[in-house]
């Protein structure tokens, strides 16, 4: 059962067809608002768009600031991100006490990324969750999966794409279980006759890194960003003239600074003692999309 606390003229059974995706919701036909019972509804569905608005204005507002955030700053946002149902009840003093700051420091954040203040953040982000819980069930990965969607920027992929094609080479590095979707990528770029690479091994990324040239390109990927070998060889690359793609996680990391395009996904952070067991789950969809982008270009 769909509930709206806007006012929407729709029956008590109604439901939006399953093949409608989150971004035609504000193009869904009167017709299609149908109850079980077969009685159409005859209002247009203005609180659905306030929704969207609110929740596009959210994200619009974290990718634009987010490069002019310090690391606690950055570390502050994901704590209210992760908040999620939590975020009304909790106050600028509370955030603040949690990181041992004056509250201005959270009205700074808030102020980088566009908000007149630490309220207006709030608001903005709680209208993001509900059109969340109106277009899917909040489960971990399903949160995820929409935020780390409402992150991309659509002119990123298509750059990220543009330098794929015209690549020499194709270089992958990372380490842990973030090697499984590059071997993945990898290999399908392969298939399409890119000559690409994956490469986990320290000694073998840094000497990989010292042959490369600009036109080649580097994917660097790792859900902390701190991964120091993947830093050194990215560095390496980077003095080299290759173009650098980082895939990280939503945070300000010495990883994503070294890139031509960073993008970014959210992650849910999983520990067995000291051991990584994160999803990368993120990474294969960020992948996913950049391929079927590039193969439609390359097919034309």
């Amino acid at each position: 059962m769909i509930s709206l606390t806007t006012q929407i003229c729709v029956g008590k059974h109604a439901r939006l067809p399953s093949s409608w995706a989150i971004g035609n919701l504000d193009r869904l036909p009167i017709s299609h608002l149908a109850t079980q019972s077969g009685t159409i509804c005859t209002t247009r569905c203005e609180g659905l768009k306030h929704l969207m608005k609110d929740q596009e204005s959210f994200y619009d507002h974290v990718r634009a600031g987010e490069s002019k955030l310090n690391d606690l700053e950055s570390e502050i946002m994901r704590y209210i991100i992760e908040l999620r149902d939590d975020i009304d009840d909790v106050t600028l003093k509370s955030v603040a006490e949690r990181f041992f700051v004056a509250p201005n420091t959270i009205v700074r954040l808030a102020h980088k990324l566009g908000f007149s203040g630490f309220t207006e953040l709030k608001q903005s982000y709680s209208a993001s969750l509900d059109r969340n819980r109106f277009t899917i069930e909040t489960l971990p990965l399903d949160t995820q999966l929409v935020q780390t969607k409402d992150l991309l920027n659509d002119r990123v992929i298509d750059s990220v794409v543009s330098l794929i094609q015209d690549a020499s080479h194709i270089v992958f590095f990372c380490s842990g279980f973030s090697k499984y979707p590059c071997l993945e990528m990898a290999e399908k770029l392969k298939i399409m006759g890119k000559n690409t690479d994956t490469l986990s091994e320290r000694h073998v990324m840094r000497h990989y890194a010292e042959l490369l040239g600009k036109n080649d390109l580097v994917f660097s990927v790792s859900v902390s960003g701190e991964t120091q070998v993947s830093i050194d060889a990215t560095s390496i690359a980077k003095t080299r003239g290759c173009k650098v793609v980082t895939l990280t996680g939503f945070s300000r990391n010495s990883l994503s600074k070294l890139a031509d395009y960073p993008i970014y996904t959210v992650q849910k952070e999983i520990r067995l003692g000291s051991m990584d067991l994160d999803s990368r789950l993120m990474f294969y969809y960020v992948f996913e999309l950049i391929f079927e982008r590039y193969f439609k270009l390359a097919k034309k």
